[in-house]
C-alpha cells in the first residue's frame, strides 16, 4: 500500500543514539485497524451465539434471574474483549496487534524502546475519544494534524506507530521489482562473477548501485542509460566482466542489482 502520509521522525534513546523511524499514517493505520475489527467481529458473533445457546439451555429453569446474569457478564466481557484485545496484543506481542503484525506497523515510546504496559494501557484507554463522534473521527483527525502521526492517545501515553524497518525494505523492494518490470530491460547474458570479485564489492559500491536503481521508478530512460554508462563500465572493470556487456549499461545494472542484492539486503 502507498502511504504518502508517512513522515520519517528521529528520536534520541536514553544511550543518546539517534535512531530514524518511519510513523504509519492514516492509511496504514486505518488498515490495520480494519483487520483488526474483522477479528474482533468474528469473536464477537461467537460470544453472542455463546450466550444466546446458553440463554435458551437455560430458559424457564430453576434460577429466574438467569437473563439478568447473562446480560452482566455478556457486557463485562465485551468490554474486557474488545479493549483488552488490543492491552494485551500490544503487550505481549511488542506493541503489536494482528493487524500491525501483518501490516509491519508497532507501537514504540517516544524515545524509540519498546513501550511499556501503563503507555500501552493508557493509549487504549483513550480510543474511547478517539471514536468519537464516529468511525474513529476523533483520532483520524489528529494523526492528520500532528507531525508524527499521533492520534489523542498516542500523544497522552507518549507514544508512536512505526513502519518495521524490515516492512519498509520489503515494501521499498516490491516496488522497485515492479518498476524494473515495466521498463522492460533485455535479459543480460552475465558472466560468472568469481567469489574474490564478489568479495570485492564495497560499501560504496553497493551505495552507487543502489543510488541508481532507486531512480528507476523516477526518472526516463535516456536520463538513466547517461547515468549508468560510466557506472556500468566501472563494475564491469571490477567483477572481470566483458566490457562489452556494458553497452546496454542500464540492462547491465538491473542484473548485476538483481545478482548482488541477497549479499547487502537483509
Amino acid at each position: 500500500m502507498e502511504e504518502p502520509l508517512d513522515r520519517e521522525v528521529t528520536v534520541v534513546t536514553p544511550e543518546q543514539v539517534q535512531l530514524q523511524f518511519q510513523t504509519a499514517g492514516i492509511g496504514s493505520r486505518a488498515a490495520a485497524h480494519l483487520l483488526d475489527s474483522l477479528i474482533l467481529i468474528f469473536v464477537n458473533v461467537l460470544l453472542f451465539v455463546f450466550v444466546i445457546l446458553v440463554s435458551r439451555l437455560y430458559s424457564g429453569s430453576w434460577l429466574p434471574d438467569l437473563a439478568d446474569y447473562l446480560l452482566a457478564i455478556t457486557i463485562v466481557l465485551w468490554i474486557v474483549l474488545n479493549l483488552g484485545y488490543f492491552v494485551c496484543l500490544e503487550a505481549f506481542m511488542g506493541g503489536q496487534t494482528l493487524g500491525k503484525r501483518w501490516l509491519g506497523l508497532r507501537v514504540i515510546q517516544n524515545n524509540g524502546q519498546s513501550a511499556t504496559l501503563l503507555s500501552i494501557i493508557i493509549r487504549n484507554l483513550f480510543r474511547l475519544l478517539d471514536v468519537m463522534p464516529l468511525f474513529y473521527f476523533v483520532g483520524m483527525l489528529s494523526i492528520f494534524l500532528s507531525s508524527k502521526d499521533k492520534r489523542i492517545g498516542d500523544m497522552v501515553a507518549g507514544t508512536l506507530v512505526v513502519v518495521e524497518a524490515r516492512f519498509e525494505r520489503i515494501k521499498r523492494r516490491k516496488q522497485l521489482e515492479k518498476a524494473i518490470a515495466r521498463k522492460n530491460y533485455p535479459e543480460i547474458a552475465m558472466g560468472q562473477i568469481e567469489e574474490a570479485s564478489r568479495q570485492g564489492i564495497t560499501a560504496k559500491d553497493w551505495q552507487l548501485l543502489q543510488a541508481w536503481i532507486e531512480r528507476v521508478p523516477t526518472m526516463s530512460d535516456a536520463r538513466l542509460a547517461e547515468l549508468a554508462a560510466p557506472i556500468a563500465h566501472y563494475f564491469a572493470e571490477k567483477l572481470e566482466q566483458d566490457s562489452a556487456i556494458a553497452d546496454d549499461a542500464s540492462a547491465f545494472l538491473v542484473k548485476l542489482y538483481e545478482t548482488l542484492r541477497e549479499d547487502w539486503e537483509v
